[in-house]
């Protein structure tokens, strides 16, 4: 049963090595969520678990992902991190991978499916 909070959903990702090599990682949609893009939440103020060290580490590591993504010279991918292990990694995620979470229009057209 899906609960509506009268917010809309976020959408989440896990990812896979598109090929043999693992030379090109692809996301997809899937509620695993071990894929994230790039940035890391500030806060509205200062408190103990998240003091002026973290919240100035925040916005270094925020502008210097923003740099690095303003760079991008291949607009299909985005700068993110997945998570192996509970450990993150920094990568170039591309899309456009379908799997068993999408909607049902997508995976129909993606498997060529008839219903004759």
């Amino acid at each position: 049963m899906k609960i509506s909070t009268g917010k809309p959903s976020v959408k989440t990702y896990a990812w896979v090595c598109a090929d043999r090599d693992c030379n090109t990682i692809a996301c997809y949609k899937d509620p695993w969520n071990s894929q994230t893009v790039c940035k890391l939440w500030g806060a509205t103020k200062l408190t103990s678990f998240h003091d002026a060290e973290l919240a100035g580490a925040t916005k270094k590591i925020n502008a210097i992902l923003k740099r690095i993504e303003k760079g991008n010279k291949d607009k299909k991918r985005k700068l993110s991190f997945i998570k192996f292990q509970n450990q993150l990694l920094l990568i170039w995620a591309a899309y456009g991978v379908v799997g068993p979470y999408d909607d049902h229009k997508t995976i129909v057209k993606a498997l060529k499916l008839s219903s004759r």
